[in-house]
């Protein structure tokens, strides 16, 4: 696994006027490992993380709390890209969201209620 330069993989907040350390989930850490395995069988190639706690996301975003980050897309033919976006879904599970952003694969941990 790789990390783009500039990628905040941990952080510290302000939270109701205390300090709070910030960093990526258990769940999150699963599916990055999840996912660069899947990058190294599929493709031969190490995922690189472009987004964590850093990064313009819109507000109320799963990367501002741990639960997200971003994984570069370009680095795939197509055939590839189709092929991982499919793995990641069947195997990180329905708890998890994998979206295309054209620029790049978003994924968050988003446990639906039951």
């Amino acid at each position: 696994m790789k990390y783009k330069d500039g990628v905040y993989i941990e952080a510290t907040a302000i939270v109701n006027g205390r300090k709070k350390r910030l960093k990526f989930s258990r769940e999150i850490e699963t599916a990055m490992d999840v996912a660069d395995a899947l990058s190294k069988a599929i493709a031969k190639k190490e995922m690189v993380v472009t987004a964590g706690f850093d990064g313009k996301h819109m507000a109320g975003s799963k990367h501002y709390e741990g639960n997200a980050f971003d994984m570069r897309s370009r680095i795939y033919t197509d055939y590839e890209l189709r092929t991982l976006l499919d793995n990641l879904r069947e195997n990180l599970g329905t708890d998890y969201d994998v979206v295309d952003e054209v620029s790049h694969i978003h994924i968050e941990y988003d446990p639906k209620k039951k």
